[in-house]
C-alpha cells in the first residue's frame, strides 16, 4: 500500500527539467540580465548560481572516493573539542584554567607559549599539575625550542608513570609559519627531520609540525589562497622530511593543518572538504596510496572578522564558524572566546567558547552524521570549484620552487595583500557589512576604559625584517579606530535626525543616518517628526547639535534644505540624507556640502567628519 501511495505521489508531481526552470526564470525576470540579477561572484571569483541540480554533480570525479572526506573517529562525526589558552604570568592560574576547561568539557588544550620562551621542566610540571597526560591532547604553539619542550614533556610523563607512547597532541613546530609572520628568513630546516624521527619513534600519536594556514586567512587572504598556500607549506615539509629518508606515510602523520574558519558559511564547509581532496593528490605525488592519504585538520575560528565593539556578536560568529568546521569534517575544532580581540580571557568567555561545541554535539547532534555535506548539490559544486582553483594556485607556487622560495620572492605577500585591499575597500565603502561595527552599531557603547587596562593588539605592518611579513589584520579595526578617536576626544558630537515630510521616506532615511553616524560613536538624537520646518529649526537652535541630518524625500529637499541650512549656518553642519539628483546643483549653490546615501564611502565620510568636529 505504501509503495502504491508513493507511486501515486510522484505521478502528481512530474519531473521538471533544467531548461523548463530556466525558461520560467527568464520569464519572471522580464528581460533583466540573468547573470547580473541572479549569479554572484564571491572573493574566490567563483560564480554562484541561484540553484543547483543533480546534473551539476555528474562530472565530479572525487565523489567516487567520498570515504576520504569522512572523520575516521569512532563516532560518525567525532571531532575533538579544543580550548585555546594563553600562559599568564602566574603559572598556577594557567594550570587552574586548563583544569577548568577539561572539567567543563574540553577534550584537548592548545597552549600558546608565545612570549614565554621554552618552558623549563619545572615550569611545565606546574603548568600541567594534576593533568592526565595519557587522556588529554596537548597542542603547543609559539615555542621556538620544540626539542627541549618535547624532552621536558617526556620527562614529565615518565615522572607521572605515563609511557611517552601515550602522549598525543602536537608540538606546533612551524618555521615556515614563523617566517611568514615575522618576515625573518629561515636559517635552516635541518633540525625538523631529527625531531620528527625522535617523536615518531617514542610518541607516534604526537604531531610535530603544525602548518599555520589560519594566519593566511587572518592576514586577509581568500579561502583559495589560504588553502593553496597552506598545502604548499605542507608540501615543503613533506619534501624536507622525505629527503632525509623518512617514510612518506610517517611524514604525513607528523603534520597537522591549522586552518581558519570565517563567516562564509558554505564556502568554509567546502574548503575543508577541498583540503582533503587536494591532500590526496599531494600525498600521491610522494608515493602514498590513496587509501592511506589523510592529514589531520585543526579548524579554529577566524580572528579576521572579530570585533572590539559589540563583542558579544563574536559569539554568533564563533557559532557559525564552529558549525562550518564540524560539517566540513575537521578533526579538531577551536572556538575563540568572544573577548579575544581584547587579549584578555575570562572564565565566562572560555566557558561560552567550549559550550558552543558542546551544544552542537549534545543538543544539535552534529556528531551523528558522517560527512553531512555529502550529496548537497550546492556544497559539492563549491567543493569542486574551490579544489580546482586552489590546486591551480598551488601549482603556481610549486612552479616558483615551493612556498619558501615564493615567499622570499614576495609573491605570496603580493597575492594576499591584494586580496586584503579588496576586502578593506568593500568594508570601507559600507558594502561589506560588519555587524555591530559598520552596520547596526550599538549606539551608546564605550570601550576605551577596557582598552586602557587591557590593551588590544594593534594591526601594524611595521617590521625591520628582511622579508615582508603577513601580519594579522581585523577587518573592523579601521572603523574601530574612528570610534576610538571619538571616545579619546572626550567630545561626543551630537547628531539630530531632522524628520519632516513623507512618513516612509523620513523613517527610512532617519534609520540609515542614525546607523551611519553611530559608526563613529556620535550621540544620535532621534526626535519625533516635526510638523513644520520652522518647528524643526526652533528645536535645532534650542539644543547644541553638531550635525543636523535632514530626513525627508528627494522632492522635498529643494525647498526645505536651503531654509534649514541658512537658519543653522555657523551653528550646526547640515547634512542631507539622500542623493537628490534633480535638486543637487541648487543645493550645492545654497552652500550645502554634505550628502549621505547608500553610495557614500562610509569610512572616508566619517573620517572627514571626525576631522571637522573633534
Amino acid at each position: 500500500m505504501i509503495e502504491e501511495g508513493n507511486k501515486q505521489l510522484f505521478t502528481d508531481f512530474p519531473e521538471i527539467s533544467t531548461s523548463m526552470w530556466e525558461e520560467k526564470i527568464k520569464a519572471d525576470l522580464k528581460g533583466a540580465d540573468y547573470q547580473k540579477k541572479l549569479v554572484w561572484k564571491n572573493d574566490e571569483d567563483i560564480p554562484v548560481k541561484p540553484y543547483y541540480r543533480q546534473e551539476d554533480l555528474e562530472n565530479l570525479d572525487y565523489l567516487e572516493n567520498l570515504s576520504s572526506l569522512k572523520n575516521p573517529s569512532g563516532a560518525p562525526n567525532g571531532w575533538i573539542i579544543c580550548q585555546n589558552l594563553g600562559i599568564s604570568k602566574d603559572i598556577n592560574t594557567s594550570n587552574k584554567r586548563i583544569k577548568t576547561a577539561l572539567k567543563g568539557g574540553a577534550q584537548a588544550i592548545r597552549i600558546n607559549l608565545k612570549g614565554t620562551g621554552t618552558p623549563s621542566p619545572a615550569m611545565l610540571e606546574k603548568l600541567l599539575k594534576d593533568i592526565h597526560l595519557e587522556e588529554t591532547e596537548l597542542h603547543f604553539s609559539g615555542c621556538l625550542g620544540a626539542d627541549a619542550l618535547y624532552d621536558s614533556m617526556v620527562a614529565l610523563a615518565r615522572s607521572k608513570g605515563v609511557d611517552p607512547l601515550r602522549l598525543h597532541g602536537s608540538m606546533g613546530v612551524d618555521p615556515l609559519g614563523k617566517m611568514t609572520e615575522s618576515g625573518i628568513p629561515i636559517a635552516s630546516l635541518e633540525n625538523i627531520g631529527c625531531l620528527a624521527e625522535k617523536v615518531h619513534k617514542n610518541s607516534p600519536d604526537l604531531k610535530v609540525i603544525e602548518v599555520k594556514g589560519a594566519m593566511i586567512q587572518n592576514a586577509g587572504a581568500t579561502l583559495v589562497e589560504e588553502l593553496a598556500f597552506s598545502l604548499a607549506m605542507a608540501s615543503d615539509y613533506m619534501s624536507i622530511l622525505t629527503s632525509k629518508g623518512i617514510d612518506p606515510v610517517t611524514t604525513q602523520n607528523t603534520i597537522q593543518l591549522l586552518l581558519s574558519s570565517g563567516s562564509n558559511y558554505f564556502m568554509e564547509i567546502a574548503k575543508l572538504r577541498a583540503a582533503r581532496i587536494l591532500w590526496t593528490k599531494i600525498a600521491e605525488a610522494f608515493g602514498i596510496d590513496q587509501s592511506r592519504a589523510r592529514i589531520n585538520i585543526h579548524s579554529i575560528s577566524s580572528e579576521w572578522n572579530m570585533t572590539l565593539y559589540d563583542p558579544h556578536v563574536n559569539m554568533l560568529r564563533g557559532t557559525t564558524e564552529a558549525m562550518s568546521s564540524i560539517l566540513g569534517g575537521a578533526d579538531l575544532v577551536s572556538v575563540l572566546p568572544y573577548d579575544h580581540p581584547y587579549e584578555k580571557g575570562s572564565e565566562f568567555s572560555d566557558r561560552i567558547a567550549r559550550n558552543v561545541q558542546i551544544i552542537l554535539r549534545e543538543e544539535v547532534h552534529f556528531d551523528q552524521v558522517a560527512d553531512p555535506a555529502s550529496g548537497s548539490y550546492y556544497i559539492e559544486s563549491l567543493t569542486d570549484s574551490l579544489a580546482e582553483k586552489a590546486w591551480n594556485l598551488f601549482c603556481e607556487v610549486e612552479s616558483k620552487g615551493g612556498y619558501k622560495k615564493a615567499f622570499e620572492a614576495g609573491w605570496i605577500q603580493e597575492k594576499v595583500l591584494f586580496s586584503r585591499s579588496k576586502k578593506v575597500q568593500r568594508s570601507s565603502s559600507g558594502r561589506g557589512r560588519i555587524l555591530g561595527t559598520n552596520s547596526f552599531p550599538n549606539f551608546n557603547e564605550m570601550i576605551l576604559d577596557q582598552l586602557e587596562t587591557n590593551p588590544a593588539s594593534k594591526n601594524t605592518d611595521e617590521s625591520p625584517a628582511a622579508l615582508v611579513p603577513l601580519r594579522p589584520f581585523r577587518l573592523s579595526s579601521l572603523f574601530e579606530e574612528i570610534r576610538l578617536q571619538t571616545e579619546r576626544s572626550k567630545k561626543r558630537p551630537r547628531v539630530l535626525l531632522f524628520k519632516h515630510g513623507h512618513p516612509s521616506w523620513m523613517t527610512a532615511r532617519a534609520a540609515f543616518a542614525g546607523n551611519f553616524f553611530a559608526c563613529a560613536g556620535y550621540d544620535i538624537v532621534d526626535h519625533l517628526p516635526f510638523k513644520t520646518v520652522d518647528e524643526g529649526v526652533v528645536y535645532s537652535k534650542s539644543e547644541n547639535f553638531d550635525i543636523v541630518v535632514l530626513c525627508s524625500s528627494d522632492d522635498a529637499y529643494g525647498e526645505i534644505a536651503p531654509v534649514v541650512h541658512k537658519a543653522l549656518m555657523g551653528k550646526s553642519i547640515v547634512v542631507v540624507a539622500g542623493d537628490p539628483a534633480e535638486s543637487m546643483e541648487e543645493l550645492r549653490k545654497a552652500g550645502i556640502e554634505h550628502f549621505i546615501h547608500m553610495k557614500s564611502k562610509l569610512f572616508e565620510t566619517l573620517t572627514t567628519f571626525n576631522k571637522l568636529l573633534l
